[in-house]
């Protein structure tokens, strides 16, 4: 086939300058309105994670006014536990004491006061420290020695003696110190 062009070449080159001007400017715009579209999509993308973030950091708010109140129950759940020990330790040990005092009470020779008595409880025997006066040496070894003798004493132990001078004719008392442990029902 034979192509016959009566078209003068100036036309056609500004047919093709045109036609090559169309494809740059689709060109162009093709890829103004891709970088358009990628914007508006992260400017969307953008505005869903703000909005996201901050429904996050209302929900935040909210768990942060939870997590205090929940701290707060351990805490009164902790005090109450504790209080709840002593009342257990007390109701459990509320005849030590007088069962104490009154094995003590048995021992103390009539010549031999007791002063203070101070108790240190330990897992499962008192540690006790007895202050007390005595009018003779004897008195004292005899105390001392029925304490050792006890069934509920042991590691008796004598700390001091100081003999208190008083007035002339009479007597002279000597204070002194006891340490031991006590256990129940041994």
């Amino acid at each position: 086939m034979i192509k016959i062009n009566l078209l003068p070449r100036e036309v056609e080159k500004k047919v093709a300058v045109r036609e090559k001007k169309f494809l740059v400017y689709v060109i162009a715009f093709s890829v103004i309105g891709g970088f358009l579209a990628l914007y508006f999509l992260k400017v969307a993308q953008y505005s869903h994670l703000r909005k996201q973030l901050r429904g996050i950091e209302k929900e935040l708010v909210l768990l942060e006014t939870v997590i205090k109140k929940v701290d707060e129950m351990e805490k009164a759940k902790e005090t109450l536990a504790k209080k709840l020990d002593v009342i257990r330790s007390l109701t459990g040990n509320r005849l030590f004491y007088p069962r104490l005092l009154d094995d003590l009470a048995r021992i103390v020779p009539s010549r031999v006061w007791v002063t203070s008595i101070l108790t240190k409880s330990e897992s499962d025997f008192l540690t006790i420290t007895i202050e007390a006066s005595a009018l003779d040496n004897y008195a004292i070894a005899d105390f001392i020695s029925k304490l050792g003798e006890a069934k509920n004493f042991s590691k008796v132990q004598l700390t001091k003696i100081i003999s208190k001078e008083r007035k002339e004719g009479e007597e002279v008392i000597r204070n002194f110190g006891i340490t031991c442990e006590y256990r129940l029902g041994t």
